[in-house]
């Protein structure tokens, strides 16, 4: 009883402190009436309302520039990165399952080495949304010193047929120079991750 008691009264304490929360700016302009609510990750699809977007995957980053155009080139270059990123995690997840390897330096150095072949096969990214704030950060609201900002969110899509194209081309030009049992997992880690992106168009 008394541990529950500590734990709710730390709960609504994580609360208030999330509620008492005041920003160090306050936004002067915006390119839209008010924040989207794509610019969460979990309702980043909610950028597309068309009919087919259960053929594509979306992926959001955001920036910070003086620079309103700077800013907004810069989200979409990170979350142009992060397609070929988690492309790639969910490759090596699988991957170090069946290798059964706990050998961390490895497993990132195969992870990097797969995100750069799968970032140079990539076609077909483009940007779906986009959201910037201009933001005027006080000292007096907590702001080191004075200054404008831009804030930029950006969404980015691509077509899962693209993205299973990509990997058709690693495992065609590296994994058939691979060798043994690394071989065979990150083939058969390749072949389920093109599986479930396959399932996923078809939902």
């Amino acid at each position: 009883m008394k541990k529950s008691t500590l734990a709710l009264f730390g709960g609504i304490a994580v609360l208030a402190a999330c509620s008492s929360f005041k920003p160090d700016y306050t936004v002067t302009d915006a390119s839209h009436s008010s924040r989207p609510d794509w610019i969460q990750p979990e309702q980043v699809k909610e950028s597309d309302s068309s009919s087919n977007r259960k053929e594509y995957r979306y992926y959001i980053d955001s920036a910070e520039n003086i620079n309103q155009r700077l800013c907004l080139k810069s989200a979409e270059a990170r979350a142009t990165q992060k397609v070929a990123s988690e492309i790639a995690q969910e490759v090596v997840s699988r991957y170090e399952e069946r290798a059964q390897s706990d050998n961390q330096t490895a497993l990132e150095q195969v992870k990097e080495k797969l995100e750069q072949n799968i970032q140079v096969s990539l076609h077909g990214v483009r940007v779906q949304s986009s959201y910037w704030e201009k933001r005027a950060y006080k000292q007096e609201l907590g702001a080191p010193k004075d200054y404008t900002s831009y804030k930029c969110d950006v969404v980015v899509k691509i077509k899962k047929a693209e993205l299973i194209q990509a990997l058709e081309n690693y495992k065609a030009m590296t994994v058939r120079k691979m060798q043994g049992n690394d071989k065979t997992a990150m083939a058969e880690a390749v072949n389920d991750t093109i599986r479930d992106l396959k399932r996923q168009e078809e939902e």
